[in-house]
């Protein structure tokens, strides 16, 4: 029996911090080897603290249904 392919994940964009935010849970450190990891720290920090930079889903952006011009 064949498994039908598993569906493509879904693309998520992120936007980076600017130095004077503040990070929160549901933030994205980047990893240089797996891409992002969330992070899971303490909020209240300035992204411009972090060595690594930090990332943030923008809500409410789909690439999909996007026209190009």
């Amino acid at each position: 029996m064949i498994n039908p392919p598993a569906p493509p994940a879904p693309l998520v964009t992120f936007r980076r911090l600017d130095d004077d935010e503040l990070v929160m849970r549901g933030d994205f450190v980047e990893d240089g080897h797996s891409g992002f990891e969330p992070w899971v720290g303490p909020s209240g920090f300035h992204a411009g603290s972090f060595v690594k930079t930090i990332y943030r889903k923008l809500a409410g952006k789909s690439l999909a249904g996007r026209r190009s011009t």
